[in-house]
């Protein structure tokens, strides 16, 4: 066997170990964070269904190239007990729109939550896909001032899986292909 051939092999094989080696990076997470802060806990003096609601000021954009991640968020606020919050569509500022303040003429019940919304408790997680999203804040029924409600929301990004797996087989193709260029499994055939 060539020299050359052996040297080639390494392509392959290396190129194998790259991907397994993301796979691998993967199952820890690339990136991850704590993004902190503060929205007004609005106030909800009569039933909730007749409470008006508050919206983000602008949409939070998720690009088509996050179908290859996995973006997962997990948001909690420091008064839950008197407020809530979720995730909507951004199609919603067209008929909710926010005014100035932030205030929509909308109540709770005029939304589909994504993730979130008045009748959650606790953690709210979600994992973030391509398209355009608002946050929509409200009060809970009975709570009367307005106060600052702290917000933090954790982050963390690692490959889908369905990407991962492709990863993994390419990786595992490779490296054992890379293998067999170098040390051949299959002996030669001797004529009689």
């Amino acid at each position: 066997m060539s020299i050359m051939v052996r040297i080639s092999s390494l392509l392959p094989f290396t190129t194998g170990s790259i991907c397994l080696l993301l796979v691998l990076v993967s199952q820890f997470g690339f990136a991850s964070g704590t993004i902190d802060d503060e929205i007004p806990a609005l106030p909800c003096v009569g039933p909730q269904e007749e409470c008006a609601t508050g919206m983000s000021e602008s949409d939070l954009d998720v690009p088509s190239a996050f179908l290859l991640l996995e973006v997962n968020l997990e948001i909690s606020m420091q008064m839950d007990d008197v407020a809530w919050i979720g995730v909507v569509d951004s199609g919603y500022a067209i008929t909710c729109p926010p005014g100035e303040t932030g205030l929509t003429n909308c109540t709770a019940g005029e939304y589909d939550f994504i993730a979130g919304g008045p009748d959650h408790d606790g953690v709210i997680e979600h994992t973030l896909e391509p398209g355009s999203l608002r946050f929509v804040t409200g009060g809970d029924s009975g709570a009367v001032d307005i106060q600052d409600n702290a917000i933090s929301t954790e982050w963390s990004v690692k490959l889908a899986t369905w990407f991962e797996m492709m990863l993994a087989f390419a990786g595992l193709g490779l490296c054992a292909s890379g293998l067999h260029m170098a040390f051949p499994l299959i002996g030669k055939v001797k004529k009689d």
